[in-house]
């Protein structure tokens, strides 16, 4: 090969490859200069001082010292000193069917004489675009929608094709084993199987829809034949298995949990309520290398609605979705005579005890090495979609996890559960440009996380002010 001919080569090889992927010759370049950026995935490693991150498209191209990674000519240049840097948030546990207020679980409470449950489903149904929105603006730049009903797929390509949402991955109806005959309205979110060769069938619907996770609503109670409800999980983990995706189940008693993690569970969207983690269980759930979603604050947030005690955070009040705020104190307003039952029980006995069992249990899995990932269930009543993100990681810090820890849940182990860990939650180069700005130190405090200054996904940069203020 004489002297010029490699180099001629790799230049024909360069520009083959630009005009097979024309776009690419095209794409926006953004450098954030002078940032101090945060390492979720070193555990305890300090923030890097007067970094710039180039991105190329949607890809992180370079990260360096500012003073040796100079913005590319044409550049659009982000001025990120004084302000800190970061892998975007990942939600793992969330909702579309559900909006966060008073109406949207009638099953939990009835209160459809207020707003209809189909009117309350086609608001979300049309609200997509907003609820989308407001998890940008909160820095969150992924979510999993771990369950709903068969329109869930098409919020998926909603978000897919919107010009300013978060990635989406999604499961379909849940496999449950009780009915929950309210939120049928001919697309059900949850469905109730009796058998394992039922469990298949439905399995066999979704899989045609070509969903992420297959999803179990694991309610065990008094008298249930916990065996035969393990056959029923094992059966649908089976049909997720076999078409390479995984197995996510709702089971919040600690008996439940380690049915379904032998029944092949790969994620666990709850935390063990009942009764303190034990060997057995911290054996199963390394065995099966699962991830555990401890969604400490969403029972609170019922009680806080029912009770008329919810009032929206800072936070809250800057980022979430207007028309929901305006809906929080419905039920305030309601004649207390009128009240849907549990509301009004549980306004007249007083609040219940709280439940603690999850807050305790999450250190001991931590510690034993289980992949803790942080996730809202946003979407039930009084857990809101976006914001919610600083109620659930404030109770994990109580609960004795640390910053740096948290920042981990919320970023590094969210890609797991996306399934994109290869892709998502660090900033180097090669990785997917999902960051976001902040203009607080993250590893201080939650309320800095919530201070954003820019959300940048796949690429593209979000101002969380104009988000808020283009949704109405």
């Amino acid at each position: 090969m004489g002297r010029w001919t490699r180099p001629i080569l790799s230049l024909l090889a360069a520009l083959a490859a630009l005009s097979a992927s024309p776009s690419r010759a095209a794409d926006k370049v953004t450098a954030i200069v002078g940032g101090t950026l945060v390492h979720p995935e070193q555990a305890g490693a300090p923030a890097e001082k007067d970094v710039t991150v180039i991105i190329s498209g949607d890809r992180i191209q370079s990260v360096g010292p500012s003073s040796t990674t100079p913005a590319p000519k044409g550049a659009t240049v982000i001025n990120a000193k004084g302000k800190w840097i970061m892998p975007g948030l990942i939600d793992s546990h969330v909702h579309f069917f559900q909006s966060g207020d008073p109406f949207t679980r009638p099953d939990a409470f009835d209160a459809t004489k207020i707003v209809p449950y189909a009117k309350e489903v086609a608001r979300n149904k049309a609200r997509l675009p907003a609820t989308f929105k407001v998890w940008l603006a909160s820095g969150v730049t992924s979510v999993a929608d771990v369950g709903g009903p068969m329109w869930n797929f098409e919020a998926r390509d909603a978000a897919v094709k919107s010009k300013a949402a978060p990635r989406v991955a999604i499961a379909g109806p849940l496999t449950s084993m009780v009915d929950r005959p309210q939120l049928d309205l001919g697309d059900p979110p949850i469905i109730k199987i009796s058998s394992p060769e039922a469990a298949k069938e439905l399995a066999k619907k979704e899989l045609a829809r070509r969903p992420d996770f297959l999803k179990v609503w694991f309610i065990h109670r008094k008298g249930d034949d916990l065996a035969a409800q393990e056959a029923i999980v094992k059966a649908t983990g089976d049909a997720a298995h076999e078409a390479g995706i995984r197995l996510a189940v709702h089971a919040t008693e600690l008996d439940v949990a380690k049915a379904s993690l032998r029944a092949g569970a790969d994620i666990l969207v709850h935390s063990v309520a009942d009764l303190p983690v034990d060997a057995e269980f911290i054996s199963l759930a390394k065995k099966r290398n699962a991830i555990y979603v401890p969604t400490l604050f969403v029972r609170e947030g019922y009680t806080l609605v029912l009770l008329g005690e919810w009032k929206p955070t800072p936070a809250e009040q800057r980022l979430a979705d207007p028309q929901i705020l305006k809906q929080m104190d419905a039920l305030e307003k309601v004649p207390k005579d009128q009240l849907p039952t549990r509301a009004a029980t549980l306004r007249k006995t007083g609040r219940p005890a709280p439940n603690t069992t999850d807050m305790k249990n999450l250190r001991p899995v931590w510690d034993a090495g289980i992949t803790v990932a942080m996730g809202t269930d946003a979407g039930n009543v009084g857990t809101l979609h976006g914001p919610s993100v600083f109620r659930e990681m404030q109770l994990m810090r109580d609960a004795g996890l640390t910053m740096p820890e948290i920042l981990l849940s919320a970023t590094v182990n969210g890609a797991k559960v996306m399934g994109m860990d290869k892709e998502l939650g660090t900033v180097q180069p090669g990785m997917l440009a999902d960051l976001i700005i902040l203009n607080a130190d993250p590893l201080q405090s939650v309320d800095n996380l919530s201070m954003v200054h820019r959300t940048i996904k796949n690429g593209v940069v979000y101002d969380p002010v104009k988000l808020t203020k283009s949704i109405r």
